[in-house]
């Protein structure tokens, strides 16, 4: 066995506390902050464009620009939020530090968001939303990044990582279920209980005590488990030029581009279709709010299902396969329901097509999950090919252009989303028209289903076919691994040499 030295300016690990096997408390404990990121991007892509627009009444452009902004000013910054936490030093670690800083920010103005004053202008009522959605995101970011970092660094058993993951997504999608349950079937239950103004602080303030403590126990946990974490790496230069100097590596590798061009255009997809469908579901289906409440949570049981069906896939199939099956699934999923009732197809009412919608949205959710474990797996591998063509590793920067692509291509899809309802004239005064039981001009409700359904539809079919471009397959990866194994050995041969 080959005693390999550590290069100067990497980071040393705790080797013998990191090998050490995971207590399930450590596991539960570091999950439990995924609460955050559940709660909190779930509430806001289900409820927030809803409620400022046809609750609070802002222009549906107005809106989607305020919300956009606050997204993509938070995907600018997460190269930056993930640099300092690299080289951070403090007693209590590099990462808890940025998490502490970013709890009670995201709590206060997670609550502020949903309780917006009556009574503004249009102008003012989109400023403050602009500043509180800037705010909200970029307290996220400060969070999440540090703390999803703290993941890869519990452990360096690969069994174990897999574990720890597991168990994160798990709760993630927990918190989600709990946001989307604590709307639509208790705060927002009820005859026009999603345009009763009123109910939505009181949502959100249970919700910020559910994430609050989420945050707290996994801060606890990261503290409790400070002595299997990396020491902070060395800086070399100044911040800026090395991340500029970092992405512009990372874009001269064919296969990053191939899949940061795929991965936007499947948020931005993902974006439009979660954005409008609160509307969709109220006003094209029809459905009730227990049958929208199905429906949402048909979602996340497809995402939770969907990753013990990635595990068979990925052993018979090409990553890249696998990935367009996904989307392909996805696509039929959001865009066939709405082309059949358009064309008369799909007669259905009432609980029969919650049923059918529901199974609709299980599907594909499981496939969305299928897409995205594929699609990391692939940037993974893409991570590899980029130390074979340039002799550096760059997961951190490979993974936060996936953050990146997510949260731009998300606030994209929020604007287009307000574009379209300001296009095609959605009310903002619904509340005066009788909530969610006002009746909507035809036109206005079927170009409203067309923009969701076989709209987003169309974005999915393009990152499908984006990613028909990828050529990094297994048979080419084994070769690029050969490669990178021969040179790190003869790397630590030379440093063994070195220290004798």
């Amino acid at each position: 066995m080959i005693a390999v030295a550590a290069a100067p300016g990497t980071s040393a690990a705790v080797v013998g506390d990191r090998s050490a096997p995971l207590t399930l408390g450590i596991k539960l404990g570091y999950s439990a902050g995924q609460f955050v990121d559940g709660v909190v991007n779930n509430a806001l892509s289900v409820f927030l464009l809803f409620y400022v627009t046809a609750v609070c009444g802002l222009p549906g452009a107005l809106a989607g620009a305020a919300l956009s902004i606050g997204i993509i000013v938070d995907a600018v910054m997460d190269p930056a939020i993930g640099a300092l936490s690299d080289g951070w030093r403090s007693r209590f670690g590099r990462r808890l530090p940025f998490m502490l800083a970013g709890l009670i920010p995201i709590a206060v103005t997670f609550v502020l968001i949903f309780t917006l004053p009556s009574g503004l202008g249009h102008g003012m009522l989109f400023a403050w939303l602009s500043v509180l959605s800037i705010t909200l995101r970029v307290s996220t970011s400060l969070f999440i990044l540090p703390y999803q970092a703290v993941g890869a660094e519990l452990s360096d058993n690969y069994a174990e990582r897999s574990s720890i993951m597991t168990w994160r997504w798990g709760m993630g999608m927990i918190g989600a279920v709990i946001a989307v349950v604590l709307g639509f079937g208790v705060f927002l239950a009820g005859h026009d209980g999603l345009s009763r103004r009123a109910a939505y602080p009181p949502y959100a303030c249970v919700l910020a005590g559910i994430l609050l403590i989420g945050g707290l126990v996994a801060a606890r946990t990261v503290y409790a488990a400070r002595g299997r974490l990396h020491a902070p790496s060395e800086d070399i230069g100044w911040l800026g030029a090395r991340m500029l100097r970092g992405i512009l590596e990372v874009f001269h590798n064919r296969s990053f581009r191939i899949l940061f061009i795929g991965a936007l255009l499947f948020f931005i997809a993902l974006g439009t279709n979660a954005s409008l469908g609160l509307h969709v579901n109220t006003f094209f289906w029809h459905l009730t709010g227990p049958q929208t409440q199905l429906v949402t949570i048909a979602l996340f049981g497809g995402l939770l299902g969907g990753a013990p069906l990635a595990g068979p896939l990925l052993a018979r199939m090409e990553k890249a396969t696998v990935l367009m099956i996904g989307m392909g699934g996805l696509l039929v999923a959001q865009g066939a329901p709405v082309i059949l009732r358009l064309l008369h197809w799909l007669p259905l009412a009432g609980e029969p097509l919650a049923l059918l919608l529901a199974g609709f949205m299980f599907l594909g959710g499981a496939l969305m999950a299928a897409a995205a474990i594929a699609f990391s797996s692939m940037m993974a591998d893409a991570a590899d090919e980029h130390e074979h063509l340039f002799g550096e590793r760059r997961e951190g920067l490979y993974f936060a252009a996936w953050a990146f692509a997510s949260k731009a291509a998300t606030g994209a899809g929020a604007l287009i989303s307000g574009v379209v309802l300001q296009a095609i004239h959605f009310p903002t005064n619904l509340a005066e028209q009788g909530g969610t039981s006002a009746l909507l001009p035809e036109r206005t409700v079927d170009m409203l289903a067309l923009f969701y359904g076989p709209g987003s539809a169309l974005l999915f079919f393009a990152a499908l076919l984006t990613n028909l471009f990828y050529r990094l397959d297994s048979k080419a990866h084994a070769a690029i691994m050969v490669d990178l194994v021969e040179r790190r050995s003869a790397i630590a041969n030379a440093v063994s040499l070195k220290c004798i």
